[in-house]
Formats: C-alpha cells, structure tokens, sequence
C-alpha cells in the first residue's frame, strides 16, 4: 500500500492533540452545515489535500455500505461525481474474484443510473460522506466470495475499473477454510478526504494524521495490490481439492468472535495491521487454547490496536462500525476513563507497547522493519529454505539453500524483531503467555535492507501451539505474489502452499 510505515511513526507523543484537533474541526463544520468542496469558498490547496494521491484524476468514486453482507442482504451502493461536476450517465457491473479468465467473472449489471455530484464534507475522512445508496444490489442469487465493480460512463469509452469492493458471506459457514481479508488496514491508509492514520504523504514535514477513519468513503482498489492473488491461487486449489473458501473482513471478527470457531483452517492476508481488541481475542482463543489450525500469509500483523464506532447510526440500530479509531499511543484518552487492571489493554497502540500483548506471542513472528518499493517493484530479496522435515515440503524438490522466491517485502517479520533477545515480551507485564523460542520453527529466511540502509532479517515460521493448533506465519506482506503475480510465481513455492493449506485443513 502507498504510505508510511507504522515504522516511522511510533514516537510522535505530539500527535495525539493535532489528530484531536482534526477530528473535532471535522466535526464542527459538519454541524455546522460543512464546506461543500466544489472550490466555493475554499482555498485550492485544502481542496487538493481533499483529492489527492489516488483520488486526484478521477470523476466518478464509490463505495459500499457494509463491511461485508450475507447472500440475500442488499448491498447498498453509493456513487458520487467529483464537488461541482455536472451528473453523468452510468451503469454498475460487478465481477466475482476468483479461478476464472482473467481473475474475474462478471455476475451482475446495474440498470443505467444518473450520478450527480453529491458534497464532500471537512469531516468526510473521519465520518465518512453522506451520499444516498444510489443502488441496492439484490444478492439472493450469487455465490458467496470477493466481488468488484467497475462503473461504466455512457459518455466514456473507459470504464472506471475496479471502482467497488465487496465481500459476501453464506448464510452459515461452510467450515472449510476462512480468509479474512485486510479491511481496515485498506482504511487505514487511505486518505480520502483529507486524511489517513498516517502522516501526510505528499507534505511528510506536516508530521499530522487522524486518529480515526471512515469506512464511508471511498477506497483505493487496494485489495488487488496482494490480496487478490491469494483470493485466486486459493479458490483454484479449493475447485480441485473439493473445499469451500468463505471470505470476512475484520469487523465481521471483531463483531462475532465464534465466527472462526466454525472453520477447520482460518488464513489471514497480506496485510493485516489493524485488529481490535476483540478480534486479538478471538485469535488467541482460537490458537493457544482452542487448538485450531491458522495461517498468516503476510506480515506486519495485528500491530495496531483499534476500536469502532458508528456515529452516525440511528440511536438503537445496529452497530456497524463505520469508523475506526487509533490513536497510536498509550496516552489514549480511554486508559484514563478504563478501570480495572485491563485499562491498558483498551489502549490503541501497537499491541507491543507496554509489552501488553507482544504480537510474535501469537504468530510466532512479528514486524521488524520494511523498505520502499522502487520502479519494478524493485528491491527485490529472495526468501532461502532452511530445512525441509516436513510434510509440507514433499513434492517439492527443494533443499536446504536453495532460494524460494522473491517474494521478502516490503514490511516484514521476525521472531526477536528488536534483535534484542527479549522477544517483546516481560513476564511482569505481559497478558499472553510465552510462546517459547525452540517451539518456533524457522522454515525460510532472507535478508532484505530497509529504507535506511539497514540490514533486517525476514523469517516465515512454524509452530505448534501448546494447544495443538499448527500455525504458519509468512512474515513477508508480498508472500502472496509468489501465488499468482507474473514474476514472481515458482512452481516449487506454490507446491508448498499448496502442502501447507491441504495439511493443516485436517
């Protein structure tokens, strides 16, 4: 994803009154009856923080209303032109994303719709827009999965392709394998509006980010960049192996924590960094003391700790979580507020902070470091095997050194990330238990350097969890470039991914 490092901001103690302060200017126009931005009234520069990065050459921007919906559920869709445009003419056709030609099957087209322009307020980044559903799709007849749309202009020869993402789920659980796909890191990093939860890109000396997003606002296709690989190569092997993939987002966790009681095998993606505090929970449920079998196909995992809130929910409706909050430090209003011993634990912060609830205690690795990514999608480092004694390796022909693919970046995890022995973890005051080195096997290992020239180390891990649960944690956000993206693929490493799912599906 474009943006910052959770690297390069972990010691702002400033930030917490600048996002404040943003957060609530947000509010005051909103109440107020908001800048519409169509220029009226404002300068040109605030209006292109509005738009910018990925935003800034587009016309028509949409986005669904759900975190994710089950097959019957309407999906219901908005759709806007840029402040000022005049309406245009268009209609809606969503693709399912999977095994198909292409990587995408088309399964549903909207009548022709009028877009107008609809404002977009201050407070748009932290509370989302208030744009009517244009749409609202009728699912009764599709097949749970991944789902995009692209929104095709009359007047435009072009479509704007993969405009909308969407996730739907069945009505049960099929109890085969869960992919939990990386919802709200996709919100963390978009800037729609005006912010992310990161420093300002294109003005880095601002040093100002929110501290809490909408989902109710347009998103970057970002779930093509890795996710989709994995989406592919993963309902490819579950068509010849006989075994259903169920896709869910992180509030779909967050808000049913038995939801991942219900599958032999849970897989996470690429990049995964923003949990809650329930989620953490029901993945320590589910590892250390259920016994249940999970990979991690990324890095940078369950780094930060974050709350929902849904503040503009009708009084008694159902929670939807249409904002995310994380104030990346321990200085937290809701520590302040908390009582009991838990009141740190509600901080978010990075779950390392404090040594509350060291994330490599439940994945057997953790995010170290990253570099950034160049033209080529260059450096590139490879990862090398470092032993091959088990099932997931036969068929595979490789032996020890040899090198797997590159697939080590752009962030990246190791068990002792702090290199410092301790492994973020004290025994006064951590909340998870010590996950012991020598149970953690280390299956490959490579070499990247980060963007200050340091060296790092990447490792993609092993373990059996005191439980019994079998767990893989790649430690490398490009791991699911090797599935599918050209390249990148060896038939060697796919084998073993394929070893690996059928394995730990028993």
């Amino acid at each position: 994803m474009i943006g910052l490092s959770p690297d390069a901001i972990r010691d702002w103690p400033r930030l917490g009154r600048r996002a404040l302060f943003r957060v609530a200017a947000g509010l005051t126009v909103s109440l107020s009856g908001g800048f519409a931005f169509s220029g009226e009234g404002r300068s040109q520069d605030t209006s292109s923080r509005i738009w910018s990065g990925f935003f800034n050459n587009d016309e028509v921007f949409g986005f669904v209303g759900r975190h994710s919906v089950k097959v019957g559920e309407p999906i219901p869709v908005m759709l806007s032109r840029k402040p000022g445009s005049a309406p245009v003419d268009g209609f809606l056709r969503f693709y399912r994303v999977g095994d198909y030609p292409f990587g995408r099957r088309a399964v549903w087209t909207s009548s022709t719709n009028s877009v107008p322009a609809y404002p977009v307020l201050r407070s748009a980044a932290a509370l989302g827009v208030s744009w009517p559903a244009i749409i609202e799709v009728d699912t009764a007849e599709w097949e749970p999965g991944c789902y995009t749309a692209d929104f095709h202009c009359v007047s435009r020869q072009e479509p704007y392709y993969d405009l909308i993402q969407a996730i739907v789920r069945p009505p049960r659980p099929s109890g085969s394998v869960l992919v939990k796909l990386s919802t709200n890191t996709w919100q963390a990093y978009n800037r729609f509006g005006g912010h992310s939860l990161y420093p300002d890109v294109e003005e880095p000396d601002a040093d100002e980010r929110g501290a809490m997003v909408s989902f109710d606002r347009p998103t970057p296709p970002t779930f093509f960049e890795y996710e989709a690989y994995l989406v592919r190569w993963i309902e490819a092997l579950g068509r010849r192996s006989g075994f259903a993939v169920d896709y869910a987002a992180n509030f779909d966790v967050h808000a049913d924590q038995s939801l991942l009681d219900s599958y032999k095998l849970v897989v996470c993606g690429s990049h995964d960094e923003y949990w809650s505090a329930e989620e953490f929970d029901a993945f320590e449920r589910r590892i250390l003391y259920n016994g249940r079998n999970t990979i991690f196909f990324g890095a940078n995992t369950a780094y930060w700790q974050v709350r929902y809130a849904d503040v503009n929910g009708a009084p008694g409706s159902q929670d939807r979580g249409r904002q995310m909050i994380c104030w990346k430090s321990l200085d937290d209003p809701i520590v302040s507020r908390a009582t009991g011993g838990r009141a740190l634990l509600g901080a978010t912060a990075r779950y390392r902070d404090g040594a509350r609830r060291p994330e490599n205690m439940l994945m057997g690795a953790a995010y170290q470091s990253w570099f950034q990514a160049q033209a080529g999608d260059g450096p590139r480092f490879s990862y090398e095997v470092q032993r091959i004694d088990l099932p997931f390796f036969q068929g595979t022909g490789l032996r020890v050194g040899d090198e797997l693919a590159e697939v080590v970046g752009y962030e990246w995890d190791n068990r002792d990330p702090a290199g410092d022995g301790r492994r973020l973890w004290d025994q006064a005051h951590s909340s998870i238990p010590l996950l012991l080195l020598d149970s953690i096997q280390v299956l490959f290992s490579g070499h990247p350097v980060d963007r200050l020239g340091r060296p790092g180390l990447a490792e993609a891990v092993y373990f059996v969890s005191p439980a019994g649960a079998k767990v893989f944690n790649a430690g490398s956000i490009r791991w699911a470039w090797g599935l599918g993206r050209a390249g990148f693929e060896r038939e060697a490493f796919q084998r073993f991914n394929e070893n690996l799912v059928l394995h730990l599906m028993v």
